[in-house]
């Protein structure tokens, strides 16, 4: 065993190692199996990247019988490239050796260890070219890449170096590695990583480094330029709201995590640090749990995976001791939580009261994302509506689904995105990103923004006439775009979404022209979903024999059409799924009105949906192209909802007059009934 120089405290220590091995397979047996198998890989020359948070999932075992070429590109994709050169695996060997106290492991870390820093040596000339590449130096020292491995390396050195097999020439070696990446994440950060997710993976690196490594000579140096990066990212890159300006759930996360191992190791260490990265890790964790769909996972929105998110929300409650997180987490603090915390996190979190957010539904403004939900529990009904940006700067991640929803209920995933699969050129890198694989509305059977290829757009649809208004007894939103005004007979596109809980949602998309045009709305259903169309009553519908069902009810003239689709819920895989199309050609002004209602059995028994007469003040009956009034009866209840397609004006519908925008009226059987002015 090496001796150690001057060593702050780590996330983890010798001392804690008994409980947190102990905790680990009592609470978690099946996630140390799983780091079990992935570190006997890797002691075998053999990868496999089936972390929930690997950011590129690759199910499928590549073995190096000799020599590890750390350039490989498994079926061409670079993406695996980069995967194996972050090294989760470094880290999950560490782990192993706690766990099980098996000197391979340790053998295995060292061996890795010292075939990358001698097939992958780095210049100091190479690191200041690499500012004119601000991109990369070369494949396997990406600057991202770099700072997740440098972590990776870190994690599995505090648990590996008190094995027989650590010694003086490893930890000489593993400190030129610290000295090697120091170096190159300090002088290759450029103003552009300031503004993307990368900065905040390139600088958790470097601030671990300068932290915990303080007799390295420039230590001081690099944490002090990484504290000052994390205060001038965090106000560039992450929304008022919390969301980060990327939208992508999915690197949100991946910024989250980083910010919170700074935060947390700065904590542990009285290092002083700017209250700004503490408040906006506590919006993140904010918007995390208003996004989260009743099921603990993250939406597949803009590359996202569909990622359980309940360790994130452990992680959070422990540091920031909120009962809300906790009541959407696990019972027990998660297994890398326990890694993170130990005993004392363990404890707390089992202290803790669970509360329930003071939220139901929310609007991220900022972000543009608005979750409509009928409670917290995992049946809760809930339905997404994405009115973002692309995204605020680079749109890379970004696809072309402005308006688009997602909706289940009952713990049953209805409508989903169709997620993302590859970054690889070609064409189903294009066919995820467009809008026809999103729940969205299209017009000519073209898209809103002009794809150019995987990390490239051309002309991008902006939203426009946003508007959100939340109430307990419903939530409404609007989003309109401008990704149709470029054709020679422009059209607007507007989207309006009344939610009336628990289980009713009103989808009222607009079409402005004064050309003929065919419309379509794309409905993307999960996999496995079976579907029916009922021609003579415009309506579709699940057919589960058990459990919940969703019904679509159209009131217009138009025709329902089901198509084979492809649902991608994590990289590098996708499975066969099913979508419903409706389209209609119109000329001029044109509406689809939609009521979508979940149900539990194969058919919802008293539902009943009709049209209603609206008159103006001289009492002239008014057209679908002035204004739309409908009424959903179900047993003992009802609602009548009124769309004015010509701004707010006063009319008389149902029985009553009032004046407004949207207006909804729910009567409950035995409580009389309430009307509401949605939108004045």
């Amino acid at each position: 065993m090496a001796e150690h120089r001057t060593t702050p405290a780590y996330f983890w220590s010798e001392q804690d190692r008994d409980y947190v091995v102990a905790a680990c397979r009592s609470h978690w047996p099946q996630e140390v199996d799983e780091v079990l198998k992935r570190a006997d890989l890797a002691c075998e020359n053999t990868f496999i990247f089936t972390h929930r948070w690997d950011m590129e999932r690759c199910d499928t075992p590549v073995t190096f019988p000799g020599r590890i070429d750390w350039t490989y590109r498994h079926n061409g994709d670079f993406e695996w490239t980069v995967m194996l050169n972050r090294a989760r695996y470094m880290a999950e060997l560490g782990q192993a050796y706690w766990l099980t106290g098996d000197e391979k492991y340790a053998a295995g870390f060292v061996r890795l260890m010292k075939g990358w820093l001698e097939q992958n040596p780095l210049t100091e000339e190479e690191v200041h070219a690499s500012r004119e590449r601000y991109y990369n130096v070369k494949d396997t020292w990406r600057k991202l890449d770099s700072g997740i491995r440098i972590v990776n390396w870190i994690k599995g050195y505090h648990c590996v170096r008190s094995s027989p097999a650590w010694g003086r020439d490893e930890e000489r070696l593993f400190w030129e590695a610290l000295r090697l990446h120091g170096m190159y994440l300090h002088i290759a950060y450029v103003p552009h990583d300031r503004q993307s997710n990368w900065g905040f993976l390139e600088t958790n690196g470097l601030f671990q480094i300068g932290l915990l490594f303080p007799d390295l000579a420039e230590a001081q140096t690099w944490l002090r330029a990484a504290i000052e990066r994390l205060s001038a990212m965090v106000r560039l890159q992450v929304f008022e709201d919390g969301m980060h300006n990327e939208q992508s759930p999915m690197y949100h996360h991946e910024v989250l995590q980083c910010l919170f191992e700074c935060v947390w190791l700065a904590e542990k260490n009285g290092v002083a640090y700017p209250d700004e990265l503490k408040r906006t890790l506590h919006n993140m964790y904010t918007a995390s749990l208003a996004l989260m769909k009743p099921n603990g996972h993250q939406p597949m929105a803009s590359d996202s995976d569909d990622t359980d998110i309940r360790d994130i929300l452990c992680q959070g409650a422990v540091l920031f001791s909120r009962g809300d997180l906790k009541s959407q987490a696990y019972p027990v603090l998660d297994y890398q939580g326990i890694w993170y915390f130990g005993r004392e996190g363990v404890e707390a979190y089992e202290r803790l009261p669970a509360e329930p957010p003071a939220f139901v539904s929310v609007h991220l403004e900022q972000a543009g994302y608005v979750a409509m939900r009928s409670e917290w529990s995992p049946d809760a009904h809930y339905l997404l509506f994405d009115a973002g940006h692309m995204a605020l700067t680079g749109k890379a991640h970004g696809h072309d689904d402005l308006l688009h929803i997602e909706l289940s209920a009952y713990g049953r995933e209805f409508l989903v995105d169709a997620g993302r699969y590859t970054y690889m050129e070609n064409d189903e890198r294009k066919y995820f990103k467009e809008a026809f694989q999103h729940n969205v509305v299209t017009v000519d059977g073209l898209p809103m923004s002009a794809y150019i290829d995987s990390w490239l757009w051309g002309r991008t649809a902006l939203p426009v006439d946003r508007y959100c208004r939340i109430h307990e007894a419903y939530a409404y939103a609007q989003a309109g775009h401008d990704g149709y005004l470029s054709l020679s007979q422009p059209v607007q596109v507007l989207r309006r979404i009344l939610y009336v809980p628990p289980d009713c949602w009103i989808v009222v998309d607009t079409f402005r022209s004064e050309g003929a045009h065919g419309y379509a709305q794309h409905f993307h259903f999960a996999e496995d979903v079976p579907l029916q169309i009922d021609r003579e009553t415009n309506t579709a519908r699940t057919a589960f024999s058990e459990g919940a069902n969703l019904t679509l009810i159209q009131l217009g003239q138009g025709e329902w059409t089901m198509q084979p689709c492809w649902i991608s819920r994590h990289y590098n895989q996708k499975r066969a799924a099913k979508k419903l199309v409706y389209r209609q050609a119109a000329h001029g002004f044109h509406a689809f009105v939609t009521v979508l209602t979940t149900h539990l059995g194969r058919e919802e028994a008293g539902l009943f949906v009709r049209e209603l007469e609206v008159r103006d003040t001289r009492d002239r009956l008014l057209d679908a192209k002035q204004v739309t009034a409908l009424e959903i009866r179900r047993e003992g209840r009802s609602a009548v909802a009124l769309f004015s397609h010509q701004g707010p004006d006063s009319y008389q519908f149902a029985g009553t007059h009032m004046s407004g925008e949207v207006i909804l009226i729910r009567r409950d059987a035995g409580q009389g009934g309430q009307a509401y002015v949605v939108k004045v």
